[in-house]
């Protein structure tokens, strides 16, 4: 952790929120970030969360709140430091990336940031100085955009210390959810606090504008796998005991895109269809011209594999991913 003193530097317990200047914008506003301090009564560990790095990214950050108005203080040891909204400017414009003219936009791609370089970099910039170096672990919260999607996994980076990678791993199991995946992502949060010996992971759960079903399914998830692992950090009492998951690499993903524009009709549009064993050849999808109503192409699995990732019927651009399948033969469950 930094010698440096963060702004929650002697906060007693309850809770505290600030927002962090970062730069003016064009319409003369200030470009600031919110960030939420929980402190627990016990001491403890200081657990980072941040959520909406994409802004079309938003179900994560409802589920968080929930989560955190339901906190008994009186159980917490240590605390939580919780950006909600990470690229406010994206999120206003309802995009994955922030609307600016130059530089890498991705704030996911360009930690730990640069006081001095575009907008995106002095975001993660302001992050790296107020939260990551000073956190004891970390998760960067995504969920699905603004094209309905259905998935529920833990991302973590193996290529670390063995330690560090068996840090990572018992963090991204104690979430909780079905699927974890050996992915990494150079330049995020995650990837950043990793290279400083910080357990980090990103879960991907949900989506946004699924239904109010749907949606209360994966928000009840995002909590539940928040409890676990402030649980699995010693932050709240209980042991953890994660379920039956599915472990695979990056080798193993195999992604399903369609060639060609046009509103692809989903087989597979409900979260227990995730987890499913395709079989190679298996009609995931059809695409369908909306000038000439002639079906375009079929979407086929290209191997036995199971189901992490799919969307809703909906409008699709040539090379969108529309499904994507764990290889069976090159995944292996984790009890």
């Amino acid at each position: 952790m930094s010698a440096e003193q963060p702004l929650w530097s002697g906060q007693k317990e309850g809770r505290f929120f600030t927002r962090i200047d970062v730069t003016t914008m064009l319409n003369g506003a200030m470009l600031a970030l919110p960030l939420h301090v929980i402190t627990g009564r016990s001491p403890g560990p200081t657990f980072g969360i941040i959520t909406n790095t994409h802004g079309d990214e938003f179900l994560a950050t409802i589920a968080i709140r929930q989560f955190v108005n339901a906190l008994d203080m009186t159980t917490l040891k240590g605390r939580i430091a919780l950006v909600s909204v990470a690229n406010p400017m994206a999120t206003a414009h309802f995009g994955r990336q922030t609307p600016e003219q130059h530089g890498r936009t991705d704030l996911h791609e360009v930690y730990p940031g640069n006081a001095r370089g575009n907008t995106t970099q002095m975001i993660a910039a302001a992050i790296t100085e107020n939260v990551l170096h000073h956190v004891d672990a970390l998760i960067d919260f995504h969920s699905g955009g603004s094209g309905g999607r259905l998935q529920a996994r833990v991302d973590y980076n193996s290529k670390t210390p063995d330690e560090l990678k068996r840090g990572n791993l018992a963090l991204a199991r104690a979430f909780g959810a079905p699927f974890v995946h050996e992915n990494e992502f150079p330049g995020a949060a995650a990837h950043y606090l990793n290279g400083r010996g910080i357990p980090a992971v990103n879960p991907e759960v949900g989506g946004s504008y699924l239904g109010p079903g749907h949606t209360r399914y994966y928000t009840g998830m995002m909590a539940d796998g928040l409890s676990g692992m402030m649980r699995h950090l010693g932050m709240l009492d209980g042991a953890v005991k994660p379920p039956k998951q599915l472990h695979f690499d990056l080798g193993a993903r195999r992604e399903i895109r369609p060639r060609q524009s046009g509103y692809l009709v989903s087989h597979f549009e409900r979260p227990d269809d995730l987890g499913r064993l395709v079989r190679g050849g298996a009609e995931l999808g059809e695409v369908i011209d909306i000038y000439s109503y002639r079906v375009l192409e079929k979407l086929v699995a290209p191997a036995d594999g199971y189901l992490f990732f799919s969307r809703y019927s909906g409008m699709v651009g040539g090379g969108t991913q529309a499904f994507a399948l764990a290889e069976a033969a090159r995944s292996n469950w984790l009890d």
